[in-house]
């Protein structure tokens, strides 16, 4: 038992310089302007379904851009709400905005990659800027990030946002995303190795190289993928192609989700299908989760009622390195304290919401999202 903790304590050191690294990683660069005539025509490109909270904030910080070449194209996706309305009176007030009608979701397509390969037919820019409907973008948002996806010669550039957080549980479980993959995936490997089994894809913002986009298959490439931001990295990779990953604060904010029960379903939705749809490989994640994350606190705890010093030492060294990452993670992102004081429930809950989408795909008929029921079956056109 010792010598697990000891293990564990030496593991968890590790980690915490991974963190140090990543951070470094993500420092403040500068970069060279490009020139007017340098710049390439962009197409921004947001699917919609049912955003009618979301779609005008978005799609007016979008037109309104200090940017002198681009296009900005909505897919209303069969929204069951007032996006269609919205989008209508958005038109009468911009008369460049465009808006596309989503055909019929074909059989063992996901509702999303079938709305931006749709997205992707209508438009004609060198660049592919795909956004999400719960993003608002600042007025320098498409000028900073192709500059910077110019100077770094990306051929995808995804951007990590300001995250909004408004309610307890955005608060308080939120910042797990960012806590996950800065404590497990080093960024500098992300950037340099060829390897697909070190990338990074972040939804709400991924711009490509148009011919790059292309060379990958696109969204049709990867029609059933649920989380289809990370495969869409792994292949720009598989091409030998460059992904790049940055801190986006200054380009966007994204409020994903605003209430206990979407946070539930939105992650459900994603965890066990990112993972392969393998029960082997999702347990194992979580068991190990589990062990580096919530066990010290609890370990605290109970080397303290046995009277075991050398115990409670390394469980209180664990403690510490877990909340020192966590505030360095916080303030890099501005993502408040919240998550920091309740680092154990926290990940309790992270771990729960994983149980739950292995529970959705394995007991109930699949991943549920925005009235769409998605199964392992079904996206894998094993069924009719």
């Amino acid at each position: 038992m010792a010598e697990i903790i000891t293990f564990i304590s030496l593991f968890l050191t590790g980690i915490f310089f991974i963190v140090l690294w990543n951070m470094r990683v993500f420092r403040k660069r500068t970069y060279n302007d490009i020139p007017v005539s340098g710049l390439p025509f962009v197409s921004v490109l947001i699917p919609a379904r049912n955003e009618e909270r979301n779609i005008r904030e978005c799609v007016e910080s979008l037109l309104i851009q200090n940017y002198k070449k681009f296009e900005v194209i909505v897919l209303n996706d069969n929204s069951e709400d007032r996006t269609g309305e919205i989008l209508e009176e958005l038109k009468n007030k911009y008369e460049d905005l465009k808006i596309i009608h989503g055909k019929t979701l074909p059989e063992g397509w996901t509702g999303k990659n079938y709305a931006c390969h749709q997205l992707y037919q209508a438009s004609r820019g060198d660049y592919l800027l795909f956004t999400d409907a719960d993003t608002v973008h600042f007025r320098d948002s498409i000028l900073n990030s192709v500059t910077r996806s110019l100077n770094r010669k990306a051929d995808l550039y995804t951007l990590i946002p300001k995250m909004t957080l408004n309610t307890f549980a955005e608060k308080m479980i939120m910042p797990g995303l960012h806590f996950t993959t800065f404590t497990m995936l080093p960024y500098y490997l992300a950037e340099t190795l060829k390897s697909p089994a070190f990338a990074m894809g972040v939804g709400p913002f991924l711009l490509f190289k148009r011919e790059s986009y292309e060379a990958i298959g696109g969204h049709e490439a990867l029609k059933n993928e649920l989380v289809e931001d990370v495969r869409l990295a792994k292949n720009i990779k598989r091409f030998g192609y460059k992904v790049i990953v940055n801190k986006g604060l200054d380009i966007y904010s994204c409020r994903m989700y605003q209430s206990f029960r979407e946070i539930w379903e939105g992650f459900s939705k994603n965890i066990f299908p990112g993972m392969g749809y393998s029960s082997l490989t999702l347990f194992s994640v979580f068991f190990v989760y589990l062990m580096l994350f919530f066990v010290p606190f609890a370990g605290v705890a109970v080397s303290l009622a046995a009277g075991n010093e050398y115990l409670l030492y390394n469980f209180l060294y664990q403690v510490f390195l877990l909340l020192t990452m966590r505030v360095i993670i916080n303030s890099s992102f501005k993502l408040g304290f919240i998550s920091a004081l309740l680092h154990p429930a926290g990940i309790l809950i992270i771990s729960m919401i994983g149980f739950n989408s292995w529970r959705w795909n394995k007991i109930g008929k699949g991943s549920l999202w925005k009235g769409r029921t998605y199964s392992e079956i079904m996206l894998k056109g094993e069924t009719s």
